[in-house]
């Protein structure tokens, strides 16, 4: 039995690895504070480069993501027909922080009035970035060991409970603008200097999970609380950067002082996370 694979672009995953193990990736969309309503998607198209450069050239410059329509979804799903699939499973942002999965349902029924066929299997993430990635690459190896769609879609929301991600915010001023803290909030931390790191919980959510005062520290802190001080190590991580190798940098030297033997993955992240941090941002997915 043939099986596709689905994600979105909220997953961070390199287009060209996406088309070399067969993975479609349904784009989401973002427009910008100095354009007029004009909606970029994030696909090949997109100019990453270009995006970030804006924080810097731009005054007072933001992004809004928005989520892929039920008809991307579906549209997705009648190549994968065509090419002769018979199960899709589809790994999304976590329905927690985007409508996404609720596109991918709706995308499905409307597969569902033209060809009752096909299975689609939907796994929500939970979570944001390459964890969609880490599941997929899961998925294609349970595939392997012969497991139909339906028996890979259960193991992979188990194996959801198996990834953990801490994100370490260079301020609070785009959570602010997203309305994610209050304006108390934000002006104690803004003059206490508090850059906060945030956790996305079981529900799929993002939480504070602790403040910090300086990059490193906060590096420090999220080895700490992936590891539950050091008593456990994932098998694989993935740092995730806003367009900053040299947090990365800081990010794998401490990894590799404290994790020994670790996987190691480095990742710039799209508009997804950044579009919510802004630049700089620095952050640890973490399997085990």
């Amino acid at each position: 039995m043939k099986i596709g694979f689905v994600t979105d672009s909220g997953s961070d995953i390199d287009l060209d690895y996406a088309e070399k193990i067969g993975v479609k990736v349904v784009p989401l969309t973002v427009t910008f504070s100095d354009a007029d309503d004009v909606v970029h998607k994030e696909d090949r198209s997109f100019d990453l480069d270009s995006y970030y450069s804006k924080y810097d050239s731009v005054g007072d410059f933001s992004a809004k993501t928005a989520q892929p329509t039920p008809n991307d979804f579906f549209t997705i799903y009648e190549e994968l027909a065509k090419e002769g699939v018979e199960e899709i499973i589809v790994v999304t942002l976590s329905s927690g922080l985007s409508g996404t999965m609720n596109s991918a349902r709706l995308g499905v029924n409307m597969l569902k009035r033209k060809n009752e066929t096909i299975k689609v299997h939907l796994v929500d993430a939970l979570n944001a970035s390459y964890s969609e990635v880490l599941l997929i690459e899961e998925g294609l190896r349970l595939q392997k060991q012969g497991l139909n769609g339906n028996e890979i879609a259960i193991k992979l929301r188990e194996h959801v409970n198996n990834i953990k991600t801490y994100i370490l915010l260079p301020s609070l001023k785009f959570l602010r603008k997203g309305g994610r803290i209050s304006v108390t909030k934000y002006i104690l931390g803004t003059l206490l200097k508090k850059k906060p790191i945030t956790v996305v919980n079981e529900e799929g959510k993002n939480e504070v999970a602790t403040t910090v005062t300086e990059t490193d520290e906060g590096i420090l802190k999220i080895l700490e609380l992936t590891s539950e001080n050091f008593s456990r190590f994932p098998k694989q991580v993935i740092i995730i950067h806003g367009n900053n190798l040299e947090f990365a940098g800081r990010m794998e030297k401490q990894l590799k002082q404290h994790f020994q033997d670790v996987k190691i993955r480095t990742r710039c992240t799209g508009v997804t996370i950044s579009a919510h941090t802004g630049p700089d941002v620095v952050a640890l997915v973490s399997e085990f």
